[in-house]
């Protein structure tokens, strides 16, 4: 059951949530909501973003509303009536001085720890999604970002939420009534104690408009999926987090009397694996990569004197190294794993930057005036990217003819330099000369040698699209 609901959850959950969902990720949904909050402290117009906390949130699911939505998406009656049985058969026992006593049913929430459940819990999330959408479809709703395409009000993963919109009177109160009705069908309940709502530089009476919620106001930043949100970029202050971390694990190993290798190993384990999700969520600043690494050095040889370099540990093993990974290369790793994720598209955050900074341009041809650090740290890494992929077509009318990289790794700019204006019109493709599968490169007046290596490019009609 569990393997028949994960192939159907990218197409039944909206692209606002990202746990339990195969392709989606939890580093790209923390670079989005930065996105979001992004500029809060400039000048520009009202804006709000509120974090919501749901009070034991898989224990207050109503099940009988479960059921219902099951239905409500098309699931069939058989199938909701086995996901029913699921649900309500488990039965408790109270343990007194070590013996269970007794065994009754619970009659609502979802039992955490079983594979299913996850699943389960993010279709019941799937409907303030609805509640969101319908409330912007009404104008009562207003998005922060209202021209873009897709609009993004909200951001889930798994019960974490993150609302952004302008903060009027009326979509303060719709969004109040949105977590009423949330209550009422589905039975999860805001914690009001620890949600709080965050207002720009530009809003007044902040304090009224937070009574309306019934939440208390906060300043950014704030922690949100075990990283930083910030309204520009993260300095080494706002990543103490992360250093506090890795000190406590340290402090924690220093008594087990460990052995050289097994302090290399906890370290290549743990640290390096939370440093990793660190660096794919944001860019961490080199400062704080360089306490990060003398804690772990530190620790390697007990607080003494460094026999060897960091340097030289980090090397590989044939080098004379013992194989760890410097922080610094994974970042730069992680940045040209986010570019890559960047020119495929698909996911929400890749759509969002797209139609944000791109917009009619070209990626591989625009520059990187007035735009984010995680783009401009996108852009910068075009010439590895460019150098390392290699364009296979459809039909080539996904790929711009003069400015996409899909000649031998190289645009037709590159070769041919600037086109005529009579050549360069906006969204020429390259479905302008593969025509039935075949490449006529005649078509355009091309020479023989550009027409040589326009016919090694690769085609592949079984393809979605060109990639």
């Amino acid at each position: 059951m569990c393997r028949r609901m994960e192939e159907i959850m990218q197409d039944l959950v909206s692209p606002n949530q990202a746990a339990f969902i195969k392709g989606r990720s939890i580093a790209e949904h923390s670079l989005l909501a930065h996105e979001m909050v992004r500029g809060f402290s400039r000048p520009g117009g009202e804006k709000a973003c509120v974090k919501l906390d749901l009070r034991k949130a898989y224990d207050m699911v109503n099940r009988d509303f479960l059921c219902h939505l099951m239905s409500a998406m098309g699931f069939a009656d058989h199938w909701v009536v086995l996901i029913r049985e699921c649900i309500t058969s488990p039965t408790f026992s109270v343990l007194i001085q070590g013996v269970p006593y007794g065994y009754f049913q619970s009659n609502r929430g979802l039992r955490q720890g079983d594979p299913l459940f996850p699943y389960l819990f993010t279709l019941v999330m799937e409907y303030f999604t609805c509640l969101m959408d319908l409330a912007v479809h009404r104008g009562r709703l207003v998005p922060l970002f209202r021209r873009m395409d897709p609009p993004v009000t909200h951001l889930i993963y798994a019960d974490d939420l993150l609302v952004f919109i302008q903060p009027s009177t009326m979509g303060l109160q719709t969004l109040a009534g949105i977590m009423e009705d949330l209550k009422s069908f589905s039975g999860l309940q805001l914690n009001r104690d620890k949600s709080r709502v965050y207002f720009s530089s530009r809003c007044s009476q902040k304090e009224e408009r937070a009574d309306v919620l019934g939440i208390a106001r906060s300043d950014l930043p704030v922690r949100y999926l075990g990283v930083p949100l910030t309204v520009n970029y993260a300095w080494d202050q706002d990543c103490q987090g992360l250093v506090e971390y890795v000190q406590r694990r340290v402090e924690g190993w220093q008594a087990a009397g460990l052995s050289f290798g097994g302090r290399i190993e906890l370290i290549r384990s743990v640290i390096s694996a939370v440093a990793h999700f660190w660096l794919q969520s944001i860019l961490l600043p080199v400062a704080t990569i360089r306490r990060v690494e003398r804690l772990c050095a530190d620790f390697l040889w007990r607080g003494g004197m460094h026999a060897i370099s960091w340097e030289q540990l980090c090397r590989p093993r044939k080098e004379g190294g013992v194989g760890l990974r410097p922080l610094l290369e994974i970042r730069e790793a992680s940045a040209l794993k986010l570019a890559w994720r960047f020119i495929n598209g698909g996911s929400l955050w890749a759509n969002w930057m797209h139609n944000r900074y791109v917009k009619q341009g070209n990626f591989w041809t625009c520059s990187p005036d007035n735009h984010s650090v995680t783009y401009k740290t996108v852009l910068r890494h075009r010439g590895v990217l460019k150098s390392a992929i290699r364009r296979v077509m459809k039909d080539g009318s996904g790929t711009d003819l003069w400015r996409d990289p899909w000649i031998d790794r190289r645009s037709l700019l590159d070769i041919r330099g600037s086109p005529t204006h009579t050549e360069d019109r906006r969204g020429l493709t390259c479905s302008r000369i593969l025509r039935d599968g075949e490449w006529r490169p005649e078509s355009y007046r091309f020479t023989e040698e550009l027409g040589g290596f326009i016919m090694s490019t690769v085609i592949d009609p079984a393809l979605p699209a060109d990639r």
